[in-house]
């Protein structure tokens, strides 16, 4: 019979007394992801500035193109109008063109245009669909000068609708220094 004296646990015959004595090897600490040298603060510190300045900027653009958003929701309101059949939405139509112009441009650039020149003008500040050249003369040309000024002028469904998409197009498209 063995006796405990209490000096030494009792060990299972299969086991390196050796061994025995080892103890378990601590864990090494875990890698801090937080750099070391401080050139690495300094380059953390410029990208959140430039974080910074880019959100600054697209809140910025949002806020220059309230405009566009309300011209848009006002062309589908006179959209929604002239489907009900109602004259006046498609004669309002010219007038919110040019209010979308003159939030954009300065007053003394768009006031004295009309007709021809006023067409073109906004073909010169967007490309996506021109309304002086884009349309045979007989259908389109001169169709924002024939409704704001003649109430007697009617469109058929195919005009109404190319000229509403173009409206459209122009008020989404136009340049401005502020894009």
């Amino acid at each position: 019979m063995t006796t405990n004296t209490g000096l030494a646990p009792l060990q299972p015959e299969n086991v390196n007394p050796l061994m025995a004595s080892l103890s378990e090897p601590s864990l090494p600490d875990s890698i801090s992801w937080m750099p070391n040298a401080p050139g690495w603060y300094c380059l953390l510190f410029l990208l959140f500035c430039l974080l910074l300045h880019r959100i600054y900027l697209r809140v910025q653009t949002y806020i220059a193109n309230t405009y566009r958003r309300a011209a848009l929701v006002e062309l589908e309101q006179l959209s929604l109008e002239s489907l009900t059949g109602e004259r006046a939405s498609l004669e309002r139509l010219p007038q919110l063109l040019r209010r979308t112009a003159l939030y954009a441009y300065p007053r003394a650039e768009i006031a004295p245009l009309t007709g021809i020149d006023w067409e073109k003008w906004l073909d010169q500040h967007c490309t996506k669909r021109p309304f002086s050249s884009g349309f045979s003369k007989s259908e389109l040309s001169g169709v924002l000068a024939q409704l704001a000024y003649s109430p007697a002028a009617s469109l058929t469904e195919e005009k109404r609708k190319a000229i509403m998409e173009n409206v459209a197009l122009w008020i989404k498209h136009h340049e401005v220094s502020h894009d």
